[in-house]
This record gives structure tokens, C-alpha cells and sequence, in this order.
């Protein structure tokens, strides 16, 4: 017949459209009761509807269970307000799939996301939606906070291999009740606090959180500590009206929620929530006594609710209060033994006996300090003069120092501020820290800010900072895969969460100590009666060599001695990306940088450590330049170590077409292992134009932004004196070069060179962009004659091999740098007849630096180049 539905069947027969007009009757005769006059039977109401769902949900499950012939462990459960049986009208319907197997590639769950999610079928069957996260056992121990909260009401619904209570057990096994309370707390004193304070409000009252979660957080405060359900621990309240005032919050919220469905009315100020009362939601109460009722009767009616409603409100915001007050009075453990409690004032720790060693007291109040950073609380100020009374006598390394730099949550630096109230503590624990502490430094020198300790808990906020930061990158990446690929542009925050737990612990510690083993440069040092005395004394401030600084932690403090490794390689090569950054990353430093490092991970834990510890002082800010090459040295040697393509073979993935990535290949591996490569696809179409159109003439010049260093990007047609043309335009508009690094695709004769420009506080805009592209086409600056205004050279000047067949040319000066680095590039290019691909300049204090480095024509051996440079720069 015209208009029919489909009728559908599950697989035992049963006709869906019958199920689906049964469920409706029976919601309908729910609907009915909650609009009646009856008030105390909130219980009932919410868990009758939270069964009429339940049942649905639960013979959907075994129907699609049985037809797609899945015999492994599964289960549906309900989970908070679901698992606590109190659905209400317009409230989330909170379900889980477990399972005790694999869910990628699961089929089974793929047919019943389908199934909830893509088609709709089950809406369709059964009248209602529900969206339901999958989980597997190994899933329990990563439960915290809200989700963990939601599972401590956890109940079945389908569950024919009795999953549930497995699941509930390996959670009541792994999970921090700890940190549970303080979840709960926390919300408490964001919100249900302030909420619990204000009970005659009439103008907006969220039922839901200002009323049922208030009561819910004295609950949860005490299922919490076994991981019990609510309903557990509503069997034990001492006082019936307790819960009672919460049931009666029920009873109103599902009125208000269905009263709020049938009116379809429209929230004021934006605010449409259904669980949201207004002032007229508080004249409305009459309606529940029906048309037949008197307006007097009405009248009185609502006198009544709002009565019940205000005595309510008050009960639960009085238990919560009373329940988590008491909690800290008493004191909530915080650590396994229940020696550390969490109480009013803070953190303490359990009395020690008269007799305890020095170890034993150390233990107890690194125990405090681990505890305050993992949970982020303070200890309880008595303890400066109970736990921690005259530290700086006794205290010792033990394993809880380990522990504190293995913690990944909190504040390192912080507990270290804790420390360093007590004269002579760090000191104990980092043989050298007092001297250190109050040394003097360039930096501080400078600053004229901070002793060092501060600064050096400083670069552990720092790279704390960083983790925390790169694995929030991480979590909300849509392809994380794309952040990790040694291709991309490095991101210190991306690996700096990339690091394993030794390599991170072992970074902390070099932070922590770096100036105080004994080092051959700090021997050097001391030794060299032209620097300052606090230069010459501002590191090994232990005195003890740097190859047995390390070795008594790994006794006492269970140190792991590869970590011990780690922190002694660091520091040993704490200048190295200082050191390789002053010249050309090519494949041979490359190559020797990586047998330096050894693998990626130390590599790795070098760059972050370098990065940190040089955030705030020589830092991107003050020396870019220097900052973008170490940068391409990580990338580049990072390549060396991961197992992946040929970086120019890679070109793919920029999605450019094939002609495209024919030019760019030809730039070579140089090139796409560097940090360059992410400015390739800005040039693509003018580099292809070029060769297409075999112009000898074309240029394209782009200024690209990398933080506080201006980066001048130019396409051309490759010609010997480009660098001078470059050069000379940029000296004539007076701007100023910090590095050049130029690349050549030798097979179509095209050039892509980039610039590093030294901020003037003068805009650059198109017109020094149209100068440059104008001087490449006219090859300008590289007259026969050298220009009258070429600055004159009185510095000093000593001409090397850099690599076999390629050469460094370098100029040291005492006056001003400007114009030298195009003088440099004419003089190469006029009378040494070489390629030039890298330019460094960088002024110091009375004086400048300039390099390049360049290749000679066939013929030209390196005595006769020297000779030349004496006779026609000088």
C-alpha cells in the first residue's frame, strides 16, 4: 500500500516497528508521571527510563553480537548518569563498548559504529541515538579525570562473559585515587563551591551543575577512594534526607526538561540549555497539578516545589561541603603507604622516629617535594619546620631525586624553588650548587637581573614548557605522523615531547648542573689570563672532573646508568650546535656531527637541551641566523639516522605536479635534507618559467618571514658573480647580511639562493625587492673595474681549504661591517674567478667577521689564489 513503512526484523524475528511502538508507549506513560503532581518518586521516574533504554540498547547488542558471529569478550555499559540510573528527559545517554581484543581493524566494532554513527539504523530501529566510545582493557590505566570519573559508575547492559567487573578491576588496580579527589575538588572550587553559596538565586540555576553535581562531588569524593559506584556509597549515607534532596532535584529536572521539550520554547541570553531555570521556570511549577487544577491551588502548589527545591538546593551544597572538608581534615593519603596525607594546610608526612638516618629523613622529604609536583599542591607550611627542619645538614641524594626528575607532571623547577629555602640543601644534593649560585656570568654581567639559580630554574620552565606544548601539538594533530617526519620544519616543542623518559630525565639534570663538573674547557679557562676572573671561574664549580661527577647518583639515587651517560655527554657537548653553526652545514660536517652524536636520540636530547638552555640568552632573538643553521644541522643529521627516503625524493609530498618536482630535484640532497626546502614550493613557478623560457635575464626575489630573522629568497638564472650582484643591490639600499646560502640546479642552469638580513628598523617592501630583481637581470655590481665606493679592506685576511676543491676566505676587522661582505663577493668573483655558495658576517664587540666560501677555477692551486688575495685585496 501506497505510504507503508518497511517493516524490519531482528534476527530472533522480533518486528522492529513493534519494538519501537512499545518503547514509545511505555516513554509516554513516563512522560505522563513526570508532568503529574507526584513529587517523590524521582528515583522511579529516572530509572525507569534509564532501563526502557538500557533494554534496547541491550537487545541490540547481543542481535548484532549473535548475527556477526563475534565470539571474543565484549560488552555494552552505561557509564555516569546512565550508570547511575538516572536518565532523565533530555539527558546524555552515556554508553561504552568494551572489549577484550584489538580495536583497530576490528570489524565487529566498524559494523556497530556503522550502525550508530554512518547510517543512522539504529535510531531508526529503536527511536533513539546513542554515540559510544570503544574500549579495551589496556585502555583502564590511561583513564583520568572526567573519564575516569564517568567509570566509577560502570555498570552492564549487555555483558555475556562478564567483562564489566574485569574492567572495573584492572581500573580499582592502575588508577590514582589521588588525583581523582583532586579532580573533584578542583571542580568544586572552580564552581559547585561558589554554586553552593547561592541557593535563593532565582534569575539562573543549572540544575544539573549547580545542583546534582554539587551533591555528586561529596559522592564521588567517596567512591573515589576504591573505586566504588555511587549507588554503593548512597547505601551508606548516614542521613536518608541527604539523598533524598537529591532525588528530589531528579524529580524537578525531569519536569523541567520535558516541559521545556513540549513548549519549544527559546532560551534567553543564548543560553539553551535545557538544564538551565530562569525566573519563569520558578512560576511554572503549578502546571503539574494539570488544567482541573484552581489558580489557588496552583499558586500554592508551586509555594511548595520552590520550598522543597530551596531546602534541597541547601541539604546538598551542606553534604558536599561537609563530606570534603572532613576529608581534609582527616587528611586524604596521597601516596601508596599512606605515609604523605593531604590535609587543609598542604602535604605532610607521617612523623619519623628519633632513631632515622639521614638517608631515611632525605626520603621522606623528597617524598613531599615529589608529591607537591605531581599533584601540583603545596606542602603544608609546618613541614619547613618538621620534615624539613635544618635540611641543609642532613639532606642527602637518594632515589626520590631520581624520581623527581623522572616525574612528567608539574613543575621541576618549582620543587627545586622549594629546596632552595634551606641553606646549603642543593648543595647536598649537587656537590658545587652554593658556589654556583652565587657566581657571577656574561649573563649576569649583563642582565644585572638574578643570581644564576634563577636563571637556571628558569631553562627548566623552559624546556617543561616545551614538552608540554609539543605534546599538545601532538594530541591535536589531525596526522601526527606529519609532525614527526624528519622532513618537516623542526619544531623544539614537537621534540622535545619526542624524547623517552631517560633522555628526558637526562636533559633536566644537565639543566640542573651543567656548570658544576669539571671540564677541559673549564681548565682552559682558568688558565686564560685574558678573560675576566668571573669568566674565568664561572664553571666546575665542584671541582670534581666531569667523568665521576655523575657516578655516585647511580649508587645512591638508583640512577640509571645510561641516563648517568647521557648527562655527562651533554654537557661535554654543550657548545657543539654552537660550534657547527658558525659554518656551511654540507655532508661532511654533517656526517662528522652525526658520529659525534652517535644516534638519533642523543641528537635529539642535544638539540632540546641546547634549545633550553639558550632560550632567553644568546638566543633566537639575538642571533638568528646562527639559530636557523642549527636548526638544518638537526634536520640534516636527523636524516642520517632514520631508515626513509632519499629526502629529494620526497617532493611528492608537496603535491606539486611532475614538470614542477623535476626542477626542484636538481637543487640535490643539500638542499631537501636542510631547512630551506620548506620555502621550495614559493620559487616552483617561477624556476620552471625560467626553464621553460631559457631567459637568461629572469629573477624573482620574495621576502620570507622566520621569526625575528628576515629571510631574502631569490630565484635566478645561475651566473658566476650572482652573489656580488646580490650583494652590491642589498649594500646599496643599505641593508645589512648576517649568512647567504646559495644553491644551484646544474643540469637546467638555475640558481635559488637565500639571504639572512640584519634588521634595520626600516620597512622593506616591494621597491627593495624590484632593486634586487633588477640588479640580477642587469648583472649589476660586477663592473670590470672595481666600483670607486668599494669599501677598502684594512683588516686581516688568510685564504684556506675548507673542503677538498672548495675554499674559505676570511676577513677580520675592526671597523664597521657594512659593505664588506659585497667587497668580499666582488674580489672573489673579479680576481679569483670562484663560485661563491655561503656568506657569514656577524659584527662582535669593536669590530666584524666576514666568510666566504667559494670554489676556484680548474688551474687555480690554492699558493697562487693566497698570493692573489695579497697582492690585489689588501
Amino acid at each position: 500500500m501506497e505510504g507503508t513503512q518497511p517493516v524490519t526484523t531482528m534476527t530472533d524475528g522480533t518486528d522492529s516497528s513493534r519494538v519501537r511502538a512499545l518503547f514509545r508507549l511505555a516513554l509516554e506513560e513516563n512522560d505522563r508521571r513526570i508532568l503529574g503532581p507526584e513529587l517523590d518518586h524521582g528515583r522511579g521516574l529516572v530509572e525507569e527510563r534509564t532501563a526502557l533504554h538500557s533494554r534496547q540498547v541491550a537487545a541490540w547488542a547481543a542481535d548484532r553480537q549473535r548475527a556477526f558471529g563475534y565470539d571474543r569478550p565484549f560488552a555494552v555499559v552505561a557509564l555516569g548518569g546512565t550508570g547511575r540510573r538516572e536518565v532523565t528527559p533530555a539527558s546524555d545517554l552515556d554508553y561504552a563498548l568494551l572489549f577484550d581484543d584489538a580495536l583497530e581493524g576490528n570489524g565487529f566494532l566498524l559494523s556497530l559504529q556503522d550502525e550508530l554513527l554512518h547510517t543512522g539504523r539504529f535510531e531508526e530501529q529503536f527511536g533513539f541515538r546513542w554515540q559510544a566510545l570503544p574500549f579495551q582493557l589496556e585502555d583502564a590505566p590511561r583513564l583520568a579525570e572526567k573519564q575516569l570519573n564517568s567509570f566509577l559508575d560502570l555498570q552492564p547492559v549487555h555483558d555475556p562473559t562478564g567483562l564489566t567487573p574485569r574492567f572495573r578491576e584492572r581500573i580499582r588496580a592502575t588508577y590514582d585515587a589521588f588525583e581523582h579527589f583532586l579532580h573533584v575538588r578542583g571542580f568544586w572550587q572552580d564552581r559547585w563551591e561558589k554554586a553552593a553559596g547561592q541557593t535563593e538565586r532565582l534569575d539562573r540555576f543549572d540544575i544539573k551543575n549547580d545542583g546534582l553535581r554539587v551533591f555528586l562531588a561529596g559522592i564521588w569524593t567517596w567512591a573515589g577512594k576504591g573505586f566504588e559506584s555511587s549507588h554503593d556509597v548512597y547505601a551508606r549515607l548516614e542521613d536518608p534526607r541527604d539523598l533524598a534532596a537529591y532525588e528530589f532535584l531528579l524529580r524537578i529536572r525531569c519536569f523541567v526538561h520535558l516541559r521545556r521539550a513540549r513548549s519549544g520554547e527559546v532560551r534567553r541570553g543564548g543560553d539553551d540549555s535545557p538544564d538551565v531555570l530562569h525566573f519563569d521556570d520558578f512560576l511554572a511549577f503549578g502546571e503539574m497539578l494539570g488544567p482541573g487544577a484552581t489558580e489557588r491551588e496552583r499558586f500554592e502548589f508551586a509555594n511548595e516545589v520552590r520550598a522543597r527545591l530551596l531546602a534541597a538546593r541547601r541539604r546538598v551544597a551542606r553534604f558536599a561541603k561537609a563530606v570534603i572538608e572532613r576529608e581534609l581534615r582527616e587528611g586524604r593519603s596521597a601516596m601508596p603507604g599512606g605515609r604523605v596525607v593531604y590535609g587543609l594546610g598542604g602535604l605532610t608526612h607521617a612523623a619519623l622516629p628519633a632513631s632515622a638516618t639521614d638517608e631515611e629523613r632525605s626520603g621522606a622529604a623528597l617524598t613531599l617535594v615529589l608529591a607537591a609536583q605531581r599533584y601540583g599542591v603545596p606542602i603544608d607550611p609546618t613541614e619547613l619546620q618538621r620534615t624539613f627542619r635544618q635540611a641543609g645538614d642532613w639532606l642527602k641524594p637518594v632515589p626520590e631525586l631520581t624520581a623527581l626528575l623522572y616525574e612528567e607532571r608539574g613543575n621541576l623547577a618549582d620543587s627545586f624553588g622549594f629546596l632552595s629555602q634551606f641553606e646549603g640543601a642543593e648543595d647536598r644534593l649537587f656537590p658545587g650548587y652554593a658556589r654556583f649560585e652565587a657566581s657571577l656570568d656574561a649573563r649576569v654581567m649583563a642582565e644585572g637581573r638574578s643570581l644564576r639559580s634563577g636563571l637556571e630554574r628558569e631553562k627548566l620552565r623552559t624546556l617543561e614548557g616545551m614538552v608540554a606544548d609539543g605534546r599538545r601539538k601532538l594530541a591535536e594533530a589531525v596526522s601526527p605522523g606529519r609532525l614527526t617526519d624528519v622532513l618537516r620544519t623542526i619544531d623544539p616543542a614537537v621534540e622535545a615531547a619526542l624524547l623517552d623518559a631517560d633522555h628526558l630525565a637526562a636533559v633536566k639534570l644537565a639543566l640542573k648542573t651543567k656548570r658544576l663538573p669539571l671540564t677541559a674547557e673549564d681548565l682552559r679557562a682558568r688558565d686564560d689570563a685574558r678573560l675576566p676572573l668571573y669568566e674565568r671561574y664561572s664553571s666546575g664549580m665542584s671541582d670534581i672532573p666531569l667523568a665521576e661527577y655523575y657516578r655516585p647518583y647511580c649508587l645512591r639515587c638508583r640512577l640509571p646508568e645510561e641516563v648517568a651517560r647521557l648527562t655527562e655527554s651533554l654537557i661535554a657537548n654543550r657548545r657543539a650546535f654552537k660550534e657547527y653553526a658558525e659554518t656551511p652545514n654540507d655532508a661532511i660536517q654533517v656526517e662528522d656531527f652525526a658520529r659525534r652524536c652517535g644516534d638519533a636520540g642523543f641528537l635529539r636530547a642535544l638539540f632540546v637541551f641546547t634549545c633550553a638552555d639558550r632560550a632567553h640568552w644568546e638566543s633566537e632573538r639575538d642571533d638568528p641566523a646562527r639559530w636557523f643553521n642549527s636548526r638544518e644541522l638537526y634536520s640534516k643529521t636527523l636524516v642520517r639516522f632514520c631508515p626513509i627516503q632519499r629526502p629529494a625524493d620526497r617532493i611528492h609530498l608537496l603535491g606539486c605536479p611532475e614538470e614542477d618536482a623535476e626542477v626542484l630535484r636538481d637543487f640535490g640532497e643539500d638542499f631537501w635534507a636542510g631547512e630551506y626546502r620548506q620555502y621550495a614550493t614559493v620559487f616552483v613557478s617561477a624556476l620552471r618559467a625560467m626553464m621553460e623560457s631559457g631567459s637568461a635575464t629572469a629573477a624573482k626575489a620574495v621576502l620570507l618571514s622566520r621569526g625575528t630573522s628576515p629571510i631574502l629568497g631569490i630565484a635566478a638564472r645561475d651566473y658566476r658573480g650572482l652573489a656580488a650582484s646580490i650583494t652590491g643591490a642589498l649594500w646599496g639600499a643599505g641593508v645589512d647580511l648576517r649568512q647567504a646560502h646559495l644553491f644551484s640546479a646544474g643540469r637546467h642552469g638555475l640558481a635559488l639562493d637565500f639571504f639572512h638580513l640584519t634588521p634595520n628598523g626600516q620597512p622593506w617592501g616591494r621597491e627593495l625587492l624590484r632593486t634586487i630583481e633588477e640588479a640580477v637581470r642587469e648583472r649589476r655590481h660586477i663592473p670590470h673595474e672595481a666600483p670607486p665606493d668599494l669599501p677598502r679592506l684594512a683588516g686581516r685576511l688568510s685564504l684556506t681549504q675548507w673542503r677538498p676543491g672548495l675554499y674559505r676566505l676570511r676577513y677580520e676587522t675592526g671597523q664597521n661591517a657594512g659593505g664588506l661582505v659585497y667587497a668580499l663577493s666582488y674580489l672573489v668573483y673579479r680576481h679569483l674567478g670562484g663560485n661563491i655558495f655561503g656568506l657569514v658576517a656577524h659584527a662582535v664587540r669593536g669590530g666584524a667577521f666576514v666568510t666566504v666560501y667559494h670554489s676556484l677555477p680548474p688551474g687555480l692551486e690554492l699558493d697562487r689564489a693566497q698570493a692573489i688575495v695579497t697582492q690585489r685585496f689588501c
